[in-house]
Protein backbone atom coordinates (compact mmCIF):
# COMPACT_ATOMS: atom_id res chain seq x y z
CA UNK A 1 0.00 0.00 0.00
CA UNK A 2 2.90 2.57 0.99
CA UNK A 3 4.33 1.40 -2.49
CA UNK A 4 1.18 2.58 -4.40
CA UNK A 5 0.33 5.97 -2.75
CA UNK A 6 4.57 6.74 -2.78
CA UNK A 7 3.82 5.88 -6.98
CA UNK A 8 0.75 8.09 -7.00
CA UNK A 9 2.37 10.86 -5.42
CA UNK A 10 5.22 11.06 -8.07
CA UNK A 11 3.08 10.68 -10.98
CA UNK A 12 1.32 13.90 -8.88
CA UNK A 13 4.41 15.50 -8.72
CA UNK A 14 5.66 15.15 -12.57
CA UNK A 15 2.05 15.56 -14.25
CA UNK A 16 1.61 18.83 -11.96
CA UNK A 17 5.43 19.92 -13.07
CA UNK A 18 3.88 19.14 -17.05
CA UNK A 19 0.98 20.98 -16.00
CA UNK A 20 2.69 24.03 -15.13
CA UNK A 21 5.25 23.64 -18.10
CA UNK A 22 3.10 23.60 -20.48
CA UNK A 23 1.17 26.80 -18.92
CA UNK A 24 4.35 28.04 -19.07
CA UNK A 25 4.97 27.58 -22.44
CA UNK A 26 1.76 28.96 -23.75
CA UNK A 27 2.03 32.01 -21.92
CA UNK A 28 5.34 32.89 -23.22
CA UNK A 29 3.95 31.85 -26.88
CA UNK A 30 0.89 33.92 -26.30
CA UNK A 31 3.44 37.00 -25.17
CA UNK A 32 5.59 36.48 -27.92
CA UNK A 33 2.64 36.68 -30.40
CA UNK A 34 1.14 39.65 -28.81
CA UNK A 35 4.64 41.42 -28.35
CA UNK A 36 4.42 42.27 -32.23
CA UNK A 37 2.95 45.82 -32.66
CA UNK A 38 0.92 46.18 -36.17
CA UNK A 39 1.54 49.60 -37.08
CA UNK A 40 -0.99 51.42 -39.58
CA UNK A 41 -0.43 54.43 -42.36
CA UNK A 42 -0.95 57.87 -40.56
CA UNK A 43 -0.28 56.66 -37.09
CA UNK A 44 1.01 58.91 -33.69
CA UNK A 45 3.63 58.05 -31.54
CA UNK A 46 2.34 58.13 -28.26
CA UNK A 47 4.89 59.22 -25.54
CA UNK A 48 3.85 59.43 -22.07
CA UNK A 49 5.84 61.35 -19.27
CA UNK A 50 4.67 60.02 -16.33
CA UNK A 51 5.85 57.98 -13.68
CA UNK A 52 9.24 56.68 -13.24
CA UNK A 53 11.57 56.62 -16.43
CA UNK A 54 14.36 53.78 -15.95
CA UNK A 55 17.42 54.05 -17.85
CA UNK A 56 17.08 50.10 -18.51
CA UNK A 57 14.80 47.80 -17.17
CA UNK A 58 15.91 45.42 -14.36
CA UNK A 59 16.68 41.99 -16.26
CA UNK A 60 14.19 39.84 -14.62
CA UNK A 61 10.78 40.22 -14.96
CA UNK A 62 9.64 40.00 -10.49
CA UNK A 63 12.54 42.90 -10.39
CA UNK A 64 10.40 44.77 -13.07
CA UNK A 65 7.30 45.01 -11.69
CA UNK A 66 9.14 45.82 -8.27
CA UNK A 67 10.88 48.35 -9.40
CA UNK A 68 7.37 50.03 -10.76
CA UNK A 69 9.15 52.33 -13.89
CA UNK A 70 6.46 53.59 -16.53
CA UNK A 71 9.28 53.72 -19.26
CA UNK A 72 12.92 52.88 -19.88
CA UNK A 73 15.21 55.31 -21.74
CA UNK A 74 15.91 52.77 -24.20
CA UNK A 75 12.57 52.36 -25.70
CA UNK A 76 11.72 55.93 -25.87
CA UNK A 77 15.21 57.02 -27.64
CA UNK A 78 14.83 53.79 -29.92
CA UNK A 79 11.62 54.64 -30.84
CA UNK A 80 12.22 58.29 -31.65
CA UNK A 81 15.08 57.10 -33.72
CA UNK A 82 12.98 54.73 -35.69
CA UNK A 83 9.60 57.04 -35.86
CA UNK A 84 12.00 59.63 -37.64
CA UNK A 85 12.37 57.54 -40.29
CA UNK A 86 9.47 55.39 -40.72
CA UNK A 87 6.50 57.26 -42.86
CA UNK A 88 3.70 55.17 -41.41
CA UNK A 89 4.44 57.53 -38.28
CA UNK A 90 3.26 61.16 -38.90
CA UNK A 91 4.12 62.69 -35.52
CA UNK A 92 4.74 62.53 -31.89
CA UNK A 93 1.97 63.46 -29.15
CA UNK A 94 3.93 64.25 -26.04
CA UNK A 95 1.79 63.71 -22.94
CA UNK A 96 3.38 65.39 -19.68
CA UNK A 97 2.31 64.02 -16.43
CA UNK A 98 4.23 64.16 -12.86
CA UNK A 99 7.56 62.64 -14.31
CA UNK A 100 10.04 61.30 -12.29
CA UNK A 101 13.84 61.43 -13.79
CA UNK A 102 17.07 63.13 -13.70
CA UNK A 103 17.54 66.36 -15.44
CA UNK A 104 19.82 64.76 -17.86
CA UNK A 105 17.48 62.27 -18.93
CA UNK A 106 15.03 65.30 -19.17
CA UNK A 107 17.77 66.65 -21.41
CA UNK A 108 18.04 63.66 -23.48
CA UNK A 109 14.73 63.00 -24.05
CA UNK A 110 14.11 66.43 -25.12
CA UNK A 111 17.26 66.81 -27.44
CA UNK A 112 15.81 63.21 -29.45
CA UNK A 113 12.79 64.85 -29.70
CA UNK A 114 14.33 67.93 -31.36
CA UNK A 115 16.45 65.42 -33.76
CA UNK A 116 12.63 63.71 -34.59
CA UNK A 117 11.41 67.15 -35.59
CA UNK A 118 14.43 67.40 -38.48
CA UNK A 119 12.06 64.71 -40.50
CA UNK A 120 9.72 67.71 -40.75
CA UNK A 121 6.93 65.38 -38.91
CA UNK A 122 5.61 67.27 -35.95
CA UNK A 123 5.54 66.92 -31.92
CA UNK A 124 2.80 67.80 -30.04
CA UNK A 125 2.20 68.55 -26.63
CA UNK A 126 -0.45 68.17 -24.12
CA UNK A 127 0.53 69.07 -20.26
CA UNK A 128 -2.04 67.56 -17.88
CA UNK A 129 0.54 68.35 -14.56
CA UNK A 130 2.99 70.23 -14.85
CA UNK A 131 6.27 70.96 -12.97
CA UNK A 132 9.42 72.40 -14.15
CA UNK A 133 11.20 69.37 -15.65
CA UNK A 134 7.71 67.82 -17.65
CA UNK A 135 7.53 71.37 -19.08
CA UNK A 136 11.61 71.81 -20.30
CA UNK A 137 10.47 68.70 -22.17
CA UNK A 138 7.60 69.81 -23.42
CA UNK A 139 9.42 72.62 -24.93
CA UNK A 140 11.08 70.92 -27.99
CA UNK A 141 7.30 70.58 -28.98
CA UNK A 142 5.43 72.45 -32.24
CA UNK A 143 2.65 73.69 -29.38
CA UNK A 144 2.12 73.01 -26.08
CA UNK A 145 -1.45 72.63 -24.44
CA UNK A 146 -2.16 72.99 -21.32
CA UNK A 147 -5.73 71.78 -19.47
CA UNK A 148 -7.58 74.58 -18.12
CA UNK A 149 -7.39 74.91 -14.38
CA UNK A 150 -4.15 73.10 -14.03
CA UNK A 151 -1.63 74.16 -11.51
CA UNK A 152 1.38 75.38 -13.44
CA UNK A 153 4.23 74.75 -11.42
CA UNK A 154 6.68 77.34 -11.98
CA UNK A 155 8.70 78.06 -9.13
CA UNK A 156 12.47 77.42 -9.01
CA UNK A 157 14.38 74.72 -7.89
CA UNK A 158 15.42 73.31 -4.53
CA UNK A 159 17.72 70.46 -3.01
CA UNK A 160 16.94 68.67 0.55
CA UNK A 161 19.92 66.48 2.28
CA UNK A 162 19.19 64.85 5.29
CA UNK A 163 21.12 64.45 8.24
CA UNK A 164 21.28 61.56 11.31
CA UNK A 165 22.84 62.34 13.63
CA UNK A 166 20.67 63.20 16.29
CA UNK A 167 18.97 60.37 15.65
CA UNK A 168 21.84 57.97 15.93
CA UNK A 169 22.70 59.48 18.86
CA UNK A 170 19.08 58.92 20.49
CA UNK A 171 19.75 55.24 20.27
CA UNK A 172 23.43 55.24 21.08
CA UNK A 173 25.12 54.57 18.12
CA UNK A 174 28.25 56.87 17.06
CA UNK A 175 28.83 57.19 13.30
CA UNK A 176 33.02 57.19 12.68
CA UNK A 177 33.71 58.62 8.99
CA UNK A 178 36.67 59.42 7.59
CA UNK A 179 36.46 60.95 4.25
CA UNK A 180 39.52 62.46 2.01
CA UNK A 181 38.73 65.51 -0.16
CA UNK A 182 36.88 68.38 0.89
CA UNK A 183 34.04 68.06 -0.82
CA UNK A 184 33.36 64.36 -0.07
CA UNK A 185 30.34 64.59 1.78
CA UNK A 186 28.88 61.03 1.15
CA UNK A 187 29.58 60.18 5.19
CA UNK A 188 28.19 63.81 6.57
CA UNK A 189 24.82 62.76 6.76
CA UNK A 190 25.50 60.26 9.61
CA UNK A 191 27.81 62.58 11.68
CA UNK A 192 26.95 66.21 10.60
CA UNK A 193 23.83 68.11 12.02
CA UNK A 194 23.98 70.71 8.71
CA UNK A 195 25.92 71.07 5.53
CA UNK A 196 29.08 72.05 5.19
CA UNK A 197 30.55 74.73 3.64
CA UNK A 198 31.88 72.95 0.98
CA UNK A 199 28.68 70.91 0.36
CA UNK A 200 26.38 73.52 0.61
CA UNK A 201 28.40 75.57 -2.18
CA UNK A 202 28.53 72.23 -4.63
CA UNK A 203 24.69 72.13 -4.27
CA UNK A 204 24.24 75.19 -4.64
CA UNK A 205 26.67 75.17 -7.85
CA UNK A 206 24.15 72.08 -9.28
CA UNK A 207 20.91 74.07 -8.91
CA UNK A 208 22.34 77.13 -10.29
CA UNK A 209 23.21 75.03 -13.19
CA UNK A 210 19.67 73.78 -13.65
CA UNK A 211 17.88 77.11 -12.87
CA UNK A 212 20.35 78.77 -15.78
CA UNK A 213 19.73 76.00 -18.58
CA UNK A 214 15.95 75.85 -18.03
CA UNK A 215 15.61 80.15 -17.86
CA UNK A 216 17.88 79.82 -21.02
CA UNK A 217 15.49 77.31 -22.89
CA UNK A 218 11.95 78.71 -21.76
CA UNK A 219 13.27 82.44 -23.05
CA UNK A 220 14.23 80.72 -26.21
CA UNK A 221 11.72 78.81 -27.23
CA UNK A 222 8.67 81.34 -26.06
CA UNK A 223 10.98 84.22 -27.02
CA UNK A 224 10.94 85.90 -23.65
CA UNK A 225 13.31 88.06 -21.59
CA UNK A 226 15.26 85.60 -19.69
CA UNK A 227 14.81 88.03 -16.61
CA UNK A 228 11.05 87.90 -17.40
CA UNK A 229 11.35 84.26 -16.95
CA UNK A 230 13.55 84.50 -14.12
CA UNK A 231 10.55 87.49 -12.64
CA UNK A 232 7.75 84.49 -13.40
CA UNK A 233 10.45 81.58 -11.42
CA UNK A 234 10.11 83.95 -8.10
CA UNK A 235 6.32 84.24 -8.66
CA UNK A 236 6.08 80.55 -7.66
CA UNK A 237 2.59 78.79 -8.71
CA UNK A 238 0.32 79.79 -11.78
CA UNK A 239 -3.07 78.81 -12.34
CA UNK A 240 -3.26 77.59 -16.16
CA UNK A 241 -4.85 81.09 -17.32
CA UNK A 242 -1.86 83.00 -15.93
CA UNK A 243 1.09 80.73 -17.66
CA UNK A 244 -1.29 81.09 -20.73
CA UNK A 245 -1.19 85.40 -20.52
CA UNK A 246 2.63 84.99 -19.88
CA UNK A 247 2.84 82.82 -23.20
CA UNK A 248 4.26 80.18 -21.19
CA UNK A 249 2.01 78.48 -23.37
CA UNK A 250 -0.12 78.28 -26.67
CA UNK A 251 -3.78 77.83 -25.05
CA UNK A 252 -5.64 76.03 -23.16
CA UNK A 253 -7.37 73.24 -24.27
CA UNK A 254 -8.84 69.44 -22.28
CA UNK A 255 -7.64 66.22 -23.79
CA UNK A 256 -9.74 65.47 -26.29
CA UNK A 257 -9.44 69.24 -27.84
CA UNK A 258 -5.93 68.57 -28.48
CA UNK A 259 -6.51 64.70 -30.10
CA UNK A 260 -8.92 66.37 -32.36
CA UNK A 261 -6.91 69.14 -33.28
CA UNK A 262 -3.87 65.89 -33.72
CA UNK A 263 -6.44 64.26 -35.99
CA UNK A 264 -7.42 67.63 -38.32
CA UNK A 265 -3.71 67.58 -38.39
CA UNK A 266 -3.41 64.42 -40.25
CA UNK A 267 -6.99 63.85 -41.81
CA UNK A 268 -8.18 67.35 -42.68
CA UNK A 269 -10.52 69.65 -41.26
CA UNK A 270 -13.46 68.62 -39.36
CA UNK A 271 -11.66 65.28 -38.26
CA UNK A 272 -12.14 64.18 -34.91
CA UNK A 273 -10.54 61.44 -32.77
CA UNK A 274 -12.42 58.55 -34.20
CA UNK A 275 -9.79 58.67 -36.98
CA UNK A 276 -6.74 59.03 -34.96
CA UNK A 277 -4.51 55.72 -34.80
CA UNK A 278 -2.38 56.27 -31.81
CA UNK A 279 0.33 53.55 -30.69
CA UNK A 280 2.79 54.03 -27.63
CA UNK A 281 6.15 54.54 -27.46
CA UNK A 282 6.75 51.17 -25.68
CA UNK A 283 4.52 49.36 -27.87
CA UNK A 284 6.41 50.83 -30.59
CA UNK A 285 9.87 49.96 -29.76
CA UNK A 286 9.18 46.25 -30.32
CA UNK A 287 9.05 46.79 -34.19
CA UNK A 288 11.36 45.30 -35.60
CA UNK A 289 14.37 47.08 -36.94
CA UNK A 290 13.95 45.43 -40.39
CA UNK A 291 10.62 46.79 -40.67
CA UNK A 292 11.70 50.66 -40.92
CA UNK A 293 14.92 50.38 -43.19
CA UNK A 294 16.98 49.81 -40.31
CA UNK A 295 18.84 46.08 -40.13
CA UNK A 296 22.59 46.22 -40.39
CA UNK A 297 25.24 44.00 -39.91
CA UNK A 298 27.12 46.27 -38.37
CA UNK A 299 26.85 45.78 -34.61
CA UNK A 300 27.67 48.05 -31.77
CA UNK A 301 27.14 46.26 -28.02
CA UNK A 302 25.07 48.71 -25.29
CA UNK A 303 26.11 47.51 -22.03
CA UNK A 304 24.00 49.30 -19.46
CA UNK A 305 25.74 49.69 -16.20
CA UNK A 306 23.17 50.51 -13.64
CA UNK A 307 23.01 50.91 -9.86
CA UNK A 308 25.50 50.66 -6.84
CA UNK A 309 28.59 49.11 -7.50
CA UNK A 310 29.40 46.27 -5.02
CA UNK A 311 31.56 43.10 -4.82
CA UNK A 312 29.67 39.35 -6.16
CA UNK A 313 26.53 39.20 -8.47
CA UNK A 314 24.34 42.02 -9.67
CA UNK A 315 20.86 42.50 -8.89
CA UNK A 316 17.74 44.00 -6.90
CA UNK A 317 17.90 45.37 -3.61
CA UNK A 318 14.75 44.69 -1.49
CA UNK A 319 14.21 48.27 -1.40
CA UNK A 320 14.22 48.50 -5.27
CA UNK A 321 17.86 49.78 -5.84
CA UNK A 322 19.89 48.07 -8.07
CA UNK A 323 23.16 46.34 -7.86
CA UNK A 324 25.96 45.95 -10.10
CA UNK A 325 27.73 43.22 -9.23
CA UNK A 326 31.25 43.54 -10.33
CA UNK A 327 32.07 39.34 -10.76
CA UNK A 328 28.79 39.77 -12.84
CA UNK A 329 29.59 43.08 -14.70
CA UNK A 330 33.11 41.43 -15.33
CA UNK A 331 31.49 38.14 -17.06
CA UNK A 332 29.26 40.76 -19.08
CA UNK A 333 32.38 42.52 -20.57
CA UNK A 334 34.01 39.54 -20.96
CA UNK A 335 30.97 38.32 -23.27
CA UNK A 336 30.83 41.46 -25.15
CA UNK A 337 34.68 41.00 -25.81
CA UNK A 338 34.42 37.53 -27.10
CA UNK A 339 31.07 38.42 -29.51
CA UNK A 340 33.03 38.34 -33.00
CA UNK A 341 30.11 40.90 -34.04
CA UNK A 342 30.16 43.67 -31.79
CA UNK A 343 32.12 46.05 -33.76
CA UNK A 344 32.19 48.31 -30.41
CA UNK A 345 30.76 49.12 -27.31
CA UNK A 346 28.99 51.91 -25.73
CA UNK A 347 28.64 51.80 -21.96
CA UNK A 348 25.85 53.86 -20.47
CA UNK A 349 26.54 54.66 -16.93
CA UNK A 350 23.72 55.12 -14.56
CA UNK A 351 25.41 55.00 -10.92
CA UNK A 352 26.52 57.01 -7.99
CA UNK A 353 29.25 54.85 -7.71
CA UNK A 354 30.12 52.17 -4.35
CA UNK A 355 32.88 49.94 -2.91
CA UNK A 356 36.18 51.02 -4.24
CA UNK A 357 37.48 47.64 -4.80
CA UNK A 358 34.10 46.55 -6.62
CA UNK A 359 34.82 49.68 -9.13
CA UNK A 360 38.23 49.21 -9.76
CA UNK A 361 37.81 45.10 -10.73
CA UNK A 362 35.41 46.22 -13.24
CA UNK A 363 37.98 48.62 -14.49
CA UNK A 364 40.62 46.22 -15.35
CA UNK A 365 37.42 44.53 -17.03
CA UNK A 366 36.85 46.98 -18.97
CA UNK A 367 40.60 47.50 -19.45
CA UNK A 368 41.02 44.34 -20.84
CA UNK A 369 37.85 44.93 -23.37
CA UNK A 370 39.63 48.15 -24.48
CA UNK A 371 42.59 46.28 -26.01
CA UNK A 372 40.15 44.65 -28.96
CA UNK A 373 36.85 47.12 -29.31
CA UNK A 374 36.71 50.49 -28.31
CA UNK A 375 34.56 51.21 -25.52
CA UNK A 376 32.74 54.51 -25.68
CA UNK A 377 31.05 56.11 -22.44
CA UNK A 378 27.35 58.03 -22.21
CA UNK A 379 26.16 58.98 -18.70
CA UNK A 380 22.92 59.55 -17.88
CA UNK A 381 21.84 61.43 -14.63
CA UNK A 382 24.54 60.33 -12.40
CA UNK A 383 28.11 58.83 -13.52
CA UNK A 384 29.76 59.66 -10.32
CA UNK A 385 32.66 58.56 -7.78
CA UNK A 386 32.79 55.00 -8.72
CA UNK A 387 30.90 55.43 -11.33
CA UNK A 388 33.54 57.87 -12.55
CA UNK A 389 36.01 55.28 -12.13
CA UNK A 390 34.90 52.73 -14.53
CA UNK A 391 34.74 55.37 -17.17
CA UNK A 392 37.87 57.19 -16.85
CA UNK A 393 39.86 55.67 -19.17
CA UNK A 394 37.78 55.33 -21.89
CA UNK A 395 38.67 55.89 -25.26
CA UNK A 396 35.87 58.68 -24.73
CA UNK A 397 33.31 60.13 -22.43
CA UNK A 398 29.95 61.78 -23.13
CA UNK A 399 27.77 63.30 -20.79
CA UNK A 400 24.79 65.57 -20.45
CA UNK A 401 25.11 68.98 -19.72
CA UNK A 402 23.32 68.90 -16.29
CA UNK A 403 24.57 65.31 -15.92
CA UNK A 404 26.34 64.88 -12.41
CA UNK A 405 29.64 62.85 -12.33
CA UNK A 406 33.07 63.62 -10.64
CA UNK A 407 33.07 63.15 -7.18
CA UNK A 408 36.98 61.85 -6.72
CA UNK A 409 37.23 60.61 -3.82
CA UNK A 410 37.00 58.25 -0.95
CA UNK A 411 35.29 57.50 2.74
CA UNK A 412 34.87 54.78 5.32
CA UNK A 413 31.89 54.61 7.55
CA UNK A 414 31.69 52.36 10.76
CA UNK A 415 29.32 52.12 13.47
CA UNK A 416 30.29 52.19 16.79
CA UNK A 417 27.42 50.25 18.53
CA UNK A 418 28.64 50.42 22.04
CA UNK A 419 26.36 52.80 23.28
CA UNK A 420 23.29 50.99 22.05
CA UNK A 421 24.61 48.19 23.51
CA UNK A 422 25.17 50.15 27.11
CA UNK A 423 21.31 50.45 26.58
CA UNK A 424 20.36 47.39 25.78
CA UNK A 425 22.56 45.88 28.42
CA UNK A 426 24.78 44.27 26.35
CA UNK A 427 28.07 43.31 27.52
CA UNK A 428 30.83 42.59 25.03
CA UNK A 429 34.50 40.77 26.45
CA UNK A 430 37.20 40.37 23.48
CA UNK A 431 39.95 38.21 23.31
CA UNK A 432 42.45 39.04 20.74
CA UNK A 433 46.32 38.33 19.36
CA UNK A 434 46.99 41.56 17.49
CA UNK A 435 46.73 44.88 18.20
CA UNK A 436 44.58 45.74 15.03
CA UNK A 437 42.69 41.80 15.31
CA UNK A 438 39.58 43.86 15.87
CA UNK A 439 39.88 47.06 14.46
CA UNK A 440 36.41 47.16 12.86
CA UNK A 441 34.44 46.06 15.48
CA UNK A 442 31.11 47.68 15.75
CA UNK A 443 31.49 46.76 20.01
CA UNK A 444 33.60 49.78 20.69
CA UNK A 445 34.87 53.31 19.67
CA UNK A 446 38.26 53.31 17.50
CA UNK A 447 41.38 53.73 19.38
CA UNK A 448 43.71 56.77 17.75
CA UNK A 449 46.08 54.13 16.38
CA UNK A 450 43.52 52.56 14.73
CA UNK A 451 41.86 56.05 13.38
CA UNK A 452 45.73 56.55 12.25
CA UNK A 453 45.66 53.35 10.03
CA UNK A 454 42.23 54.42 8.45
CA UNK A 455 43.35 57.60 7.77
CA UNK A 456 46.56 56.24 6.14
CA UNK A 457 44.98 53.47 4.28
CA UNK A 458 41.91 55.77 2.58
CA UNK A 459 44.78 58.60 1.52
CA UNK A 460 46.85 55.34 0.09
CA UNK A 461 43.45 54.89 -1.36
CA UNK A 462 42.83 58.37 -2.78
CA UNK A 463 45.93 59.10 -4.14
CA UNK A 464 45.77 55.67 -5.97
CA UNK A 465 42.07 56.89 -7.70
CA UNK A 466 43.67 60.43 -8.71
CA UNK A 467 46.25 58.43 -10.05
CA UNK A 468 44.33 56.23 -12.25
CA UNK A 469 42.19 59.76 -13.33
CA UNK A 470 45.55 61.12 -14.38
CA UNK A 471 46.56 58.29 -16.58
CA UNK A 472 43.38 57.73 -18.09
CA UNK A 473 42.83 61.63 -19.14
CA UNK A 474 46.24 62.33 -19.63
CA UNK A 475 46.59 65.10 -16.67
CA UNK A 476 49.00 65.23 -14.28
CA UNK A 477 48.19 64.47 -10.41
CA UNK A 478 48.01 67.55 -9.21
CA UNK A 479 45.40 68.65 -12.00
CA UNK A 480 43.26 66.49 -10.87
CA UNK A 481 43.57 66.88 -7.46
CA UNK A 482 42.62 70.49 -7.96
CA UNK A 483 38.95 69.45 -9.02
CA UNK A 484 38.75 66.30 -7.78
CA UNK A 485 38.92 66.35 -3.44
CA UNK A 486 34.79 64.57 -3.86
CA UNK A 487 33.09 67.59 -5.73
CA UNK A 488 30.25 66.74 -7.95
CA UNK A 489 30.24 68.52 -11.69
CA UNK A 490 27.62 68.88 -13.72
CA UNK A 491 28.32 67.77 -17.13
CA UNK A 492 29.41 71.48 -18.66
CA UNK A 493 31.31 72.10 -15.83
CA UNK A 494 32.88 68.14 -16.07
CA UNK A 495 34.06 69.26 -19.62
CA UNK A 496 35.81 72.25 -18.52
CA UNK A 497 37.63 70.62 -16.24
CA UNK A 498 38.90 67.97 -18.37
CA UNK A 499 36.76 65.06 -16.92
CA UNK A 500 34.85 64.12 -20.06
CA UNK A 501 35.60 64.91 -23.78
CA UNK A 502 32.39 66.09 -25.21
CA UNK A 503 28.47 66.58 -24.98
CA UNK A 504 25.31 65.17 -25.70
CA UNK A 505 24.08 61.22 -25.01
CA UNK A 506 23.12 58.24 -26.51
CA UNK A 507 23.59 59.15 -30.30
CA UNK A 508 26.59 61.12 -29.78
CA UNK A 509 28.05 58.36 -28.11
CA UNK A 510 27.21 56.24 -30.94
CA UNK A 511 28.60 58.20 -33.43
CA UNK A 512 32.17 58.43 -31.55
CA UNK A 513 31.57 54.38 -31.79
CA UNK A 514 31.20 53.91 -35.10
CA UNK A 515 34.40 56.75 -36.17
CA UNK A 516 36.51 54.48 -33.83
CA UNK A 517 35.35 51.26 -35.02
CA UNK A 518 36.26 52.62 -38.54
CA UNK A 519 33.18 53.15 -40.10
CA UNK A 520 31.56 56.15 -42.06
CA UNK A 521 28.94 58.74 -40.02
CA UNK A 522 26.10 57.41 -42.72
CA UNK A 523 26.52 53.68 -42.11
CA UNK A 524 23.67 52.26 -40.25
CA UNK A 525 24.08 50.28 -37.26
CA UNK A 526 21.80 48.09 -35.02
CA UNK A 527 22.69 47.45 -30.86
CA UNK A 528 23.39 44.41 -28.99
CA UNK A 529 21.78 45.59 -25.79
CA UNK A 530 23.85 43.65 -22.26
CA UNK A 531 22.83 42.12 -19.64
CA UNK A 532 20.30 40.29 -21.83
CA UNK A 533 16.66 40.83 -20.26
CA UNK A 534 14.93 37.46 -18.94
CA UNK A 535 11.79 36.29 -19.87
CA UNK A 536 8.72 35.64 -17.40
CA UNK A 537 9.76 31.73 -17.58
CA UNK A 538 13.49 32.16 -17.46
CA UNK A 539 12.73 34.71 -14.23
CA UNK A 540 10.88 31.76 -12.90
CA UNK A 541 13.48 28.96 -13.35
CA UNK A 542 16.02 31.05 -11.75
CA UNK A 543 14.06 32.05 -8.99
CA UNK A 544 13.49 28.31 -8.33
CA UNK A 545 17.06 27.05 -9.02
CA UNK A 546 19.14 29.63 -6.46
CA UNK A 547 18.40 31.16 -3.28
CA UNK A 548 17.59 34.45 -3.38
CA UNK A 549 20.22 36.38 -1.85
CA UNK A 550 21.28 39.49 -0.01
CA UNK A 551 21.65 41.39 -3.19
CA UNK A 552 17.57 40.31 -4.70
CA UNK A 553 14.38 41.23 -4.23
CA UNK A 554 12.74 39.40 -2.15
CA UNK A 555 8.97 38.29 -2.42
CA UNK A 556 7.77 39.82 0.99
CA UNK A 557 5.11 42.11 2.94
CA UNK A 558 8.46 44.15 3.63
CA UNK A 559 9.21 44.86 0.19
CA UNK A 560 5.42 45.35 -0.31
CA UNK A 561 5.52 48.05 2.09
CA UNK A 562 8.45 49.51 0.75
CA UNK A 563 7.47 50.37 -2.32
CA UNK A 564 4.37 52.31 -0.45
CA UNK A 565 6.68 54.62 0.90
CA UNK A 566 7.13 58.25 -0.15
CA UNK A 567 10.30 58.38 -2.99
CA UNK A 568 12.01 60.54 -0.65
CA UNK A 569 11.79 58.05 2.28
CA UNK A 570 12.70 55.10 0.21
CA UNK A 571 15.64 56.70 -1.12
CA UNK A 572 16.99 57.84 2.65
CA UNK A 573 16.41 54.15 3.30
CA UNK A 574 18.23 53.19 0.41
CA UNK A 575 21.00 55.48 1.01
CA UNK A 576 21.56 54.38 4.71
CA UNK A 577 21.65 50.65 3.32
CA UNK A 578 23.88 51.63 0.48
CA UNK A 579 26.75 52.20 3.14
CA UNK A 580 26.13 49.39 5.36
CA UNK A 581 25.81 46.97 2.40
CA UNK A 582 29.87 46.99 1.97
CA UNK A 583 32.29 45.00 4.64
CA UNK A 584 33.44 47.38 7.88
CA UNK A 585 35.60 49.60 6.84
CA UNK A 586 35.95 49.07 3.11
CA UNK A 587 36.41 52.02 1.20
CA UNK A 588 33.68 53.55 -0.67
CA UNK A 589 33.83 55.41 -4.02
CA UNK A 590 30.35 56.38 -3.00
CA UNK A 591 28.49 59.87 -3.92
CA UNK A 592 25.21 59.14 -1.63
CA UNK A 593 25.00 62.60 -0.82
CA UNK A 594 24.05 63.98 -4.51
CA UNK A 595 20.99 65.79 -4.12
CA UNK A 596 17.55 65.71 -5.57
CA UNK A 597 16.82 68.39 -7.37
CA UNK A 598 13.06 69.40 -7.92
Amino acid sequence: MATKKRGWLIFLIIFGFFVFMSAMFLLGLRSAFEDRPIVEDETVLQLNLSGLITEHFSRDAFSREFEDASLQMYDILKALQMAKEDSRIEGVYLRIGAVACGWAKAQEIRQALLDFKESEKFVTAFIDYCDEKGYYVALSADEIYLRPQTIFEFNGFAASVPFLKDMLTKVGVTPQINSVGKYKSGGDIYNRDSMSREHREETKALISAISEEVTKIVAAERNLDPLVVADAMNMGLFQAEQAFQMNLVDTLLFETEVLDRIAEKIHGPDSDTEKLKTISVDRYAKVPVDEVGMATTNKIALLYVVGDIMPGSSGTTVMGGRVIGSRSMSRTLAAVRDNEHVKAVVLRIESPGGAGIAADEIWAAVEKLRKEKPVIVTMSDVAASGGYWIAMNCDAIVAQPLTMTGSIGVFTTLFDLSGTYDKLGINWETVKQGEFADMFTEKRPMTEAEWNKLRKLNNDFYWYFVNKVASGREKTEADVHEVAQGRVWMGAAALKHGLIDSLGGLSEALQIAKQKAGLAPEDKTEWLVYPRSRSLLETLFDRFSVKIGPNMVENSEQAVLLRQLPMELRRLLYQIAASMRVRAGEKMALAVDLPVIQ
